[in-house]
């Protein structure tokens, strides 16, 4: 292998490796929700993934270089040819293993889905202050990427036999197995369910489950005793979005 040659490849892979991974990056940064605050996003892309397809491409030029064995400028085509082949199945092969780990919501129908619950509070932990803005907390949590406050419905706290019913709405983000629900109340009260539903709902989900109590979430070690809040649940599909 000449070195002249293998540089000179290494050089323009690299170029061509760092030209082709900036939008690229900027596609799956998009994809990924990656903010855009005070250019953080676009930075990213710039100072990380560009210099790192740059790099890739050099190393991949030398590689080629080596592979075909360039000993005569009459092989430099060849080993820029596969140098850049294989800067292009190294970027593309990260990109697609990017895309499958971004979580794809569940549908049916082709219709996005959503949990509606109801949680039963007994009326003796609410105080007046629980009643404001904010102080009641229900979020969804099912993965790293995936975990967000629900929608509670304000307006819709009723109470029912001794109880304040706090109905929240939380969106099916992606199809995984393990979802909890955690619900707060002020700084004191910290619950959680375990939500027994599959990745892509069934049927039977969409009718409204039983009541069942939800459990003590900040207790270390042993097994959190039930609690007297209650819970219940049932999947519906979100509105169409029209567009207009």
């Amino acid at each position: 292998m000449s070195w002249k040659i293998a540089i000179v490849v290494a050089l323009l892979t690299g170029v061509i490796t760092a030209i082709v991974t900036a939008p690229v990056a900027d596609k799956m940064t998009k994809l990924h929700g990656v903010s855009d605050f005070e250019g953080g996003r676009g930075m990213g892309v710039v100072f990380f993934f560009i210099p790192a397809g740059l790099i890739g491409g050099l190393l991949l030029g030398l590689l080629g270089t080596k592979l075909v064995n360039a000993t005569e400028w009459v092989h430099f085509w060849k080993a820029t040819g596969l140098s850049v082949l294989l800067g292009q199945v190294a970027l593309f092969g990260i990109a697609g293993l990017s895309l499958l780990s971004i979580p794809r919501p569940p549908k049916i129908d082709g219709r996005t889905l959503a949990l509606e619950i109801e949680v039963n509070v007994p009326l003796a932990r609410i105080t007046p202050r629980a009643r404001e803005l904010d102080q009641i907390r229900l979020s969804l949590y099912a993965g790293p990427k995936d975990n967000a406050y629900a929608n509670i419905d304000r307006t819709n706290f009723r109470e029912e036999n001794g109880n304040l019913v706090v109905p929240a709405h939380a969106p099916l983000n992606s199809r995984s197995y393990t979802r909890t629900i955690s619900f707060h109340i002020e700084e004191h009260t910290w619950l959680a369910f375990d939500l027994p539903l599959a990745g892509i709902p069934k049927t039977a989900d969409f009718e409204w489950s039983h009541l069942r109590p939800m459990r003590e979430a900040n207790v270390a070690g042993g097994i959190p005793a039930p609690t007297d809040v209650m819970l219940r649940y049932r999947v519906v599909k979100e509105p169409v979005q029209v567009e207009g």
